[in-house]
């Protein structure tokens, strides 16, 4: 990570001479896109994100001062055959000692994430924020238990508990998800709704819920915002949330107990403005940003 950019990378919180255990975030790449069904690219996106991370500034919006915060960038896990090398990303993740940050990726990289987590805090209750256009609970799709649409399916069977999950921005199908929607416990706020009530309304509804869990892990797929806004996706959706209605989300999260983040399907090749890329970096610095404010209330 020598190239030369306006900052460091990570608007200059990353350093060479930390480790997980000295840092306060770990980010890691998974640049896979090998079981997304329509349009790849996501594969991509981690060394997209990167790059231009180096031209962001070690603030928030509201100017929180980022540079308490440090960052050890661990590089990519390769998958060449999802079956095992889901084992290392998901080996990778449970040993780590702070915070993840893992740059997608289609959303099946989020399963080994997932999975981690579960075992990181087991005997505890795990909530899950999921911020999509779709909720991924298909138990079998294209062929594969572990496909992009799989992936809250395969959390469920790791053990995270459908009332600790809350799920954000849906507003697309399958016929094999509906009864778990409907019956299985699961709270959903769609697209329509936030439009509805507004996403500071939406935002004090989950807080209320995942505060209830002993950690919490926030996954998004760059689809819950709409496509206006975030072009470079596998499986755009009409419709979407705003840019204005994530970070508001994001933001009410400071008071919960955040144990990590993926950001997933930012696919560069379908947006040549690299707009995607950019809504994908400013969600993980004000994600960090909640995490300064955190540490700076902890002492």
């Amino acid at each position: 990570m020598t190239e030369e950019g306006t900052h460091g990378y990570w608007g200059d919180l990353h350093r060479t001479d930390l480790t997980p255990e000295t840092a306060d975030i770990s980010v890691m790449g998974i640049p896979f896109d090998g079981l997304a069904s329509a349009r790849k690219g996501a594969a991509l996106a981690p060394e997209r994100l990167r790059y231009w991370s180096r031209h962001l500034t070690p603030f928030s919006e509201d100017r929180t001062r980022l540079k308490g915060m440090t960052v050890c960038d661990l590089g990519d896990i390769e998958i060449a055959n999802p079956e095992a090398d889901f084992v290392k990303a998901r080996q990778r993740i449970e040993t780590l000692p702070n915070i993840p940050i893992v740059l997608g990726g289609d959303h099946s990289v989020t399963i080994p994430v997932l999975q981690g987590q579960r075992e990181r805090y087991r005997n505890q209750r795990l909530g899950i924020l999921w911020v999509d256009a779709h909720p991924d609970l298909c138990d079998f799709f294209d062929g594969s238990r572990i496909s992009h649409a799989n992936t809250m399916r395969r959390a469920l069977d790791f053990g995270i508990e459908p009332h600790d999950v809350c799920m954000v921005g849906l507003r697309s199908w399958e016929e094999q998800e509906i009864d778990l929607i409907e019956n299985g416990g699961i709270h959903v706020y769609t697209a329509a709704d936030v439009a509805e009530r507004g996403m500071r309304n939406v935002a004090d509804s989950v807080y209320n819920i995942l505060n209830d869990c002993d950690a919490v892990h926030i996954s998004l797929d760059i689809d819950c915002l709409d496509p206006s806004v975030a072009p470079g996706t596998g499986i755009p959706e009409f419709g979407g949330l705003t840019s204005r209605d994530v970070l508001t989300l994001i933001k009410s999260t400071e008071d919960l107990p955040l144990v990590g983040l993926d950001v997933v399907e930012i696919a560069p090749p379908l947006d040549p403005s690299e707009s995607t890329v950019f809504a994908g970096l400013k969600i993980i610095m004000e994600y960090i940003a909640v995490l300064a404010r955190r540490k700076m209330k902890q002492g």
